[in-house]
């Protein structure tokens, strides 16, 4: 690996997962592209996760342990910001792991396309070798909600998107990647898409992702394409995009109270919201065949024909 090549900062949020953390390490320091620095935030852990990390730290100079109070995900996430110099960064939750050449390939994605924020896939292949606007992108993540789109980890970034922008991750949120990466990828010139999977997201139990409470993670959706609106503000095409977001949350709201998995007021005031708003929509290039239907169905008898429709499909 030639040593000319630039720092690359790797922030690993650490709370109580003594039995995962190891593993994650190891995919860090073995990694093919040799200058990081890998910042490990122990986020208050009490199983002794924070001891693993700092024995890994007496074996490899690279990496770091920062010990805090617990904080929450993105508290440690801005405590490695923070301290991070590399040029570019990347978060790896400290329960997943990344593939021997997930810095590497997404650095030279960045670089060679001059990209700030390069993407991979999550244990399943990109379909193709992608270079976006950052405008492009933005509209991808909020009509398309992708999980590859929205998540912090299966990303680098050129630092200064943070710094400059005074972009920090929301504290005291769950799923607070909705509330943040929108931002960056607007603020972004190029996107680049790596096709290749390279993070792995580890399934266990009590993870935030593992949850099964579906109503706050609707309303953070919600929450965050009312905020993308605000945010967007001046920029006309993601605007109309941010509110075609707000759109698909609440015929999510709608959607999980049919199916039982929600309170049934909450499906009723959002298909409430959708009879009166459904028209605001009429000249929004973003909004979809299907989402045309889906209005259409929605806002005549009451919201029956949607209902039914749902329902069949859900049997």
């Amino acid at each position: 690996m030639k040593a000319d090549l630039p720092l690359v900062s790797v922030v690993v949020p650490v709370y109580n997962i003594r039995d995962y953390v190891r593993k994650c390490l190891e995919s860090i320091v073995w990694q093919s592209y040799e200058n990081l620095e890998i910042i490990v935030v122990d986020d208050g852990s009490t199983d002794g996760s924070g001891e693993i990390c700092d024995k890994f730290a007496e074996t490899d100079s690279r990496l770091r342990v920062v010990h805090q109070k617990n904080g929450g995900l993105s508290s440690a996430r801005n405590a490695g910001l923070k301290k991070a110099k590399g040029e570019f960064v990347c978060f790896i939750d400290g329960d997943d792991y990344i593939r021997k050449d997930f810095v590497l390939d997404l650095y030279s994605a960045a670089r060679d396309n001059e990209a700030e924020i390069a993407i991979c896939g999550v244990n399943k292949e990109i379909p193709r070798e992608e270079v976006l606007s950052g405008e492009e992108a933005t509209v991808r993540l909020l009509i398309g909600q992708e999980n590859l789109e929205i998540i912090a980890c299966n990303k680098i970034y050129r630092r200064a998107l943070f710094v400059e922008n005074g972009i920090k991750y929301p504290e005291g949120e769950k799923h607070e990647d909705s509330l943040t990466t929108y931002k960056l990828l607007s603020l972004a010139k190029k996107v680049a898409y790596v096709p290749k999977s390279l993070y792995v997201y580890v399934v266990r139990g009590g993870s935030i992702m593992d949850s099964v409470e579906v109503a706050p993670r609707l309303k953070m959706r919600e929450r965050a394409a009312e905020e993308a609106i605000q945010f967007l503000k001046g920029q006309k095409e993601l605007v109309e995009a941010a509110k075609v977001s707000l759109l698909l949350a609440k015929y999510a709201f709608l959607d999980f109270s049919i199916s039982g998995r929600v309170d049934k007021k909450e499906g009723e005031e959002a298909l409430d919201w959708i009879r009166k708003n459904a028209k605001k929509y009429k000249n929004n290039k973003f909004l979809t065949k299907k989402l045309k239907i889906y209005n259409l169905l929605s806002t005549n008898f009451g919201g029956v024909l949607y209902t039914v429709f749902r329902k069949i499909r859900h049997e």
